[in-house]
């Protein structure tokens, strides 16, 4: 057996294989797995698409003597992490989670936990895939996961649409969530007018302070019923604000011609005609639009954008055309999402997350050499470690007007920046398969095969 790769939980573990993961559930968890099972509300969870199904795998003697079952869970391609969602994906994560207690409660169950971690986006719903998380709950219990609701919920998902959506990002550096005081004093003096969260951070803050809180003791299933129909209303009913979006009328606006764009989408549709690729990563996808095209012709396109107004407009886009197979990640590469946890090892990168027999590095490569200060042999290496094939890569020349405004300002030390240097960089990773001008601009296309 491969080291487990989750420890919190008494009750069962984790363990990734070759052939996928397995879900170890120990026998102090036999009366709630049956529960679950038997209630009803595994069923009623999976056909309303909010909980990951799995099958009971056969045991030998051994594995019977040492656990109660051993699940296999339905792969899930992709896993993103809370602080690589847009303020909408939080939004969505904390109704789900609103909504699956509320159907636990109608077969006697409870969430025991509330941390984001437990969801993810598939197939574009928010799907909860904790099998070991279902509680048994008794009138009169307290709601044990109150706080951590609050905190690692209720609080980020205030922050991002009452504050800014950057909010969402910086929960990386608190993985077990924020604490209430640190969000009630960050949140401006309208969130004081909002009844849930004057009641639920605000004032939860200042009795946690006090030493006071006992709120979570009050509740009865009635009340908690009450309780989370009145946050999920008034979460549903929040708006982002209005925010400059750096990026997202890139091709409509500021990008030279739209003959460029037409050449360039040409070009790559005749490339990915030609060559079989299951896997896509698109990184600094923008609006979308190159990563739309890869859906396609791909069964699976990951998304890598840091600006939440692209990433927003992409995933608008494919919710209307209704695709199950793009999903989006909001994260810059230059500064990728690293991992964390204990040993760094309970959260995992978004690098170890990240592959496919395919990257996309369209209008990024001057934006993470000048603009980022990275060399151009450790972007080709980056591209390497991405893919396990192909690689289509944009140059942008020195001549190109966006190089030459992102150089107006600052001393020119990249000398090195030429289109020479670049192929001899790619071309320790790939070989040349092909390469074609943009039609009215001197920028390249390359395809890069892997060594």
């Amino acid at each position: 057996m491969q080291q487990a790769v989750s420890y919190r939980d008494r009750d069962g573990f984790m363990v990734q294989r070759p052939s996928g993961w397995r879900r170890y559930v120990g026998f102090s968890y036999a009366e709630r797995y049956q529960q679950l099972m038997r209630s009803g509300l595994y069923q009623k969870l999976v056909t309303e698409g909010l909980l990951i199904p799995h099958v009971e795998l056969d045991m030998d003697e051994t594995e019977k003597n040492r656990f109660y079952r051993i699940l296999v869970p339905e792969r899930i391609p992709f896993i993103s992490l809370p602080y690589e969602w847009t303020a909408e994906q939080w939004k969505k994560a904390t109704l789900t989670f609103l909504r699956i207690n509320t159907l636990c409660m109608e077969h006697g169950m409870i969430l025991k936990d509330a941390t984001p971690f437990n969801l993810t986006f598939y197939q574009r719903r928010c799907v909860f895939f904790d099998t070991l998380s279902f509680d048994t709950y008794t009138d009169g219990d307290p709601w044990m996961a109150y706080r951590q609701f609050c905190e690692m919920m209720l609080g980020p998902v205030s922050l991002m649409y009452f504050n800014d959506s950057d909010w969402g990002r910086l929960t990386v550096s608190q993985i077990n969530g924020l604490s209430l005081a640190f969000i009630s004093s960050h949140l401006p003096l309208q969130s004081w007018f909002n009844p849930v969260l004057l009641l639920h951070i605000h004032l939860h803050a200042r009795a946690k302070k006090s030493g006071t809180t006992s709120v979570k003791k009050t509740f009865s299933r009635e009340k908690l019923l009450v309780l989370w129909d009145l946050i999920h209303k008034s979460v549903a009913q929040w708006k982002t604000r209005e925010r400059a979006v750096v990026w997202s009328n890139y091709y409509d606006t500021t990008i030279l011609s739209e003959t460029y764009l037409e050449s360039k989408t040409k070009i790559i549709s005749n490339w990915f005609s030609r060559i079989n690729c299951t896997n896509v990563v698109d990184i600094g996808s923008n609006d979308g639009h190159f990563t739309l095209l890869a859906g396609d012709y791909a069964q699976q396109v990951i998304a890598v954008e840091s600006d939440h107004g692209c990433v927003e407009k992409l995933r608008d886009a494919i919710n209307k055309k209704q695709l199950t197979h793009i999903e989006t990640v909001v994260a810059d590469i230059a500064a990728p999402t690293p991992a964390i946890g204990w040993e760094n090892e309970e959260r995992s990168s978004l690098l170890q997350r990240l592959s496919g027999d395919m990257v996309l590095m369209l209008a990024v490569i001057h934006h993470l050499c000048i603009g980022n200060n990275v060399p151009m042999a450790f972007v080709a290496k980056l591209a390497a470690r991405i893919t396990t094939r192909y690689a289509i890569v944009e140059f942008v020349p020195r001549t190109d007007p966006k190089v030459a405004e992102m150089l107006r300002y600052r001393k020119d030390i990249f000398d090195d920046y030429q289109e020479a240097h670049f192929q001899d960089s790619f071309g320790q990773y790939f070989t040349l398969a092909d390469v074609a001008d943009c039609t009215t601009t001197d920028r390249k296309l390359y395809l890069w095969e892997k060594l």
